[in-house]
């Protein structure tokens, strides 16, 4: 008995607390349950709409700003002939119309309202050649599937740039570590379809050299990692690998692979080519330099006591 009155006097504390901190609606909230997520066809059909809503923002961007006064009969296609147009006399040359965002801002009564931004490329009255990117925002309605201008585009500015989340590869890796040596075996069998790339790869891993090959020669020219001692004694590790690539002796632009990598039987081995790299968590602001952990740089001999990295023989076929 006094241990069931111990529980019904916590029972009665808790909910007094949630009564003083946020009223009546808190206790009910505490015992009500969470209102369900979107459902598939909800996501489905907006998803669709969104598209409707780019694509017709999208060519209403371009022909309207590539119309002349001579047009003027292709602007109601899109919004409403009540609106004050003013046209040049000649055209401008404009293409490469891309939508930058979009996003859903009011929907009542069966009808969405949509911001989009669209961004074009506008030739210059210097050259053909001579052409920039600018920015334009349209907002659009869309009822029983058929979407309308509420107005004329305006010119915007372009979205600002975005921070630099620091990576989760602290540690600069010499060539000679067990890391780098698979990493760059890896990558030159999968970029040149030089070597037998499933001596790199766990079997599980499903990666295959990509064909036709895309490069004749890879030259790894960076590895970072999240381990320290950059494979000599750990089971795992996440990996960024950059490389410079060639086609026909021919300099390509650099490339960078992020990899997922584990040790079995003391062999390192791919597992994962990632689709993005890893992340310092929480996330932060900022690219810290990766420290030396076998190394005083990413190109000097081994100072920490590193194994040899033993690499599966080649398969025969």
């Amino acid at each position: 008995m006094a241990a069931r009155r111990r529980r019904d006097n916590i029972v009665v504390a808790i909910l007094a607390l949630f009564a003083v901190l946020g009223g009546g609606h808190a206790v009910l909230d505490a015992f009500s349950t969470p209102p369900p997520g979107p459902s598939e066809s909800s996501t489905i059909s907006l998803i669709g709409r969104s598209q409707l809503v780019e694509s017709f923002a999208r060519e209403f961007v371009a022909i309207y700003l590539s119309s002349t006064s001579a047009q003027q009969d292709r602007i109601p296609e899109f919004v409403s002939g009540a609106q004050q147009v003013v046209l040049p006399t000649v055209a401008r040359q404009v293409s490469d119309p891309v939508v930058v965002y979009a996003s859903r801002a009011l929907r009542d009564a069966g009808t969405d309202v949509w911001s989009v931004t669209v961004s074009v490329r506008i030739a210059k009255r210097t050259g053909p050649n001579d052409d920039t990117r600018q920015f334009y925002r349209v907002g659009v309605s869309v009822n029983d599937g058929r979407p309308r201008a509420l107005s004329l585009p305006a010119a915007v500015e372009p979205p600002g740039r975005g921070i630099d989340l620091a990576l989760g590869y602290p540690t600069a890796c010499a060539p000679d570590t067990p890391l780098a040596q698979v990493a760059s075996g890896f990558l030159q069998a999968l970029l040149t379809g030089s070597g037998d790339i499933a001596r790199y790869t766990t079997p599980d891993s499903g990666i295959a050299a990509l064909r036709p090959a895309l490069f004749t020669t890879v030259e790894t020219t960076a590895v970072t990692a999240n381990d320290a001692a950059c494979g000599a004694s750990a089971t795992n590790a996440e990996v960024l690998a950059s490389v410079n690539p060639k086609l026909d002796g021919a300099t390509t632009p650099t490339l960078a692979y992020p990899l997922t990598m584990v040790r079995a039987a003391g062999q390192w081995q791919v597992r994962a080519v990632d689709s993005v790299p890893a992340l310092g968590l929480p996330l932060n602001a900022g690219v810290p330099q990766p420290t030396n952990g076998a190394t005083a740089t990413p190109t000097s001999p081994s100072r920490l006591p590193v194994s040899t990295v033993q690499i599966p023989p080649a398969t025969q076929k």
